[in-house]
């Protein structure tokens, strides 16, 4: 696992759990050593991190809600998901929604795992988080949500996801 590796390269770890300025901090770092030719640090977890962090200064630029790792993030997610499809619908922006969906999926994948547990894999299909052996593609429901306005529920989807970890049997939806 990349933090992991990092932890001993760099001589401190990081978990999704941390404050968002400390992982702003410790992306930085990554890349200024990539930028040094440190190619090896360029992996899947760390490009949906940065995603996930584009996703969260966005967010606050714009709208100016403040997004963290802590679970009760999950319902102001929904807030942002409704006030970005009403500007994707609305105004047309179906050329940005996919950049705007796997950054947003980058987010629901980082609370994903900070609260629930899991790690990112990139699969045929798409990006996902595997938890407890099942893949939740994080990036499909967040395109999803945009499209479809307020008909999908982050919350909802979250407590699905957390049954994985529960072995309860989960609703299709969170394939």
């Amino acid at each position: 696992m990349l933090m992991k590796r990092l932890e001993k390269e760099c001589g401190r770890g990081f978990s999704y759990n941390s404050d968002i300025a400390v992982l702003e901090n410790y992306y930085q770092h990554q890349y200024d050593l990539i930028k040094k030719g440190d190619t090896d640090l360029v992996t899947f977890e760390l490009v949906m991190l940065g995603n996930a962090l584009d996703f969260i200064d966005f967010v606050k630029r714009y709208l100016g809600i403040k997004l963290d790792a802590k679970e009760k993030s999950v319902e102001m997610y929904d807030e942002v998901m409704d006030a970005l499809s009403r500007g994707i619908i609305n105004r047309n922006l179906f050329d940005k929604t996919n950049n705007i969906a796997k950054k947003a999926g980058a987010y629901l994948g980082f609370l994903i795992i900070a609260n629930i547990g899991g790690e990112w894999i990139d699969t045929n299909e798409g990006e996902a988080v595997i938890v407890d052996g099942r893949e939740v593609y994080v990036c499909d429901f967040a395109a999803n949500r945009l499209m479809s306005g307020s008909e999908l529920n982050a919350a909802d989807y979250y407590k699905k996801v957390r049954t994985l970890r529960k072995n309860e049997q989960p609703i299709d939806s969170v394939m």
